[in-house]
């Protein structure tokens, strides 16, 4: 009976946590992830001290490990990675007209147009 009582406790509580999973959010997770992976790889190429060039936000020819040690970019790299991204994925997690608020003014010519009687 306590099992049973606990299984339906951790079902319960992973509930709200399946409910948020969205493909948006998915899609920014894999996104997260391929910038941190490509910043290890940036790292384990030229480590702290080394001076190197300037982060690009992609992953260097031949380096196909996986860091499970990979620090999460910050906002700038993440940035940078963007741009390099595939843009499908890109789209799905960051849609380009979530939270614009759209403009009240009526255009110009509209309204002139309507105003003329033919």
């Amino acid at each position: 009976m306590r099992v049973l009582a606990t299984a339906i406790a951790a079902l319960v509580s992973t509930l709200p946590a399946l409910a948020a999973n969205t493909p948006a959010d998915h899609a920014q997770a894999f996104l997260r992830d391929g910038c941190s992976q490509s910043y290890a790889s940036y790292n384990a190429h030229h480590p702290p001290g080394n001076p190197g060039p300037a982060f690009t936000g992609e992953r260097y020819k031949g380096d196909n490990r996986y860091y499970n040690d990979a620090k999460p970019c910050d906002e700038a790299q993440y940035a940078l990675y963007l741009e390099k991204a595939d843009p499908a994925t890109v789209a799905l997690a960051h849609p380009p007209s979530a939270g614009k608020a759209k403009s009240k003014k009526p255009l110009a010519n509209a309204t002139a147009t309507a105003a003329k009687p033919k």
